[in-house]
């Protein structure tokens, strides 16, 4: 890689970060809750999100189906 050293590639900073970054914060700090703090209606509404999702996405997964068996039928 020529003079470049390991701490200053372009693909190990990419892949792993700059290690200055981690030492300054931790950026998955987990913020204080109480189980009272916890906002029941935005839980609702994702689980609601979260089954609409799957039920637009079960067409797609019935057209594809048949392509990925016959797919896997081939080998």
């Amino acid at each position: 890689m020529g003079k470049e050293s390991h701490r200053d590639d372009r693909f190990s900073r990419m892949m792993f970060g700059d290690k200055r970054e981690s030492i300054r914060g931790n950026h998955h700090s987990v913020p204080d809750s109480n189980s009272s703090s916890l906002d029941i209606e935005s839980i609702f509404e994702n689980i609601s999100k979260l089954r609409d999702s799957s039920k637009n996405l079960k067409p797609l997964i019935q057209m594809v189906y048949p392509f990925v068996q016959g797919f896997l039928k081939k080998k």
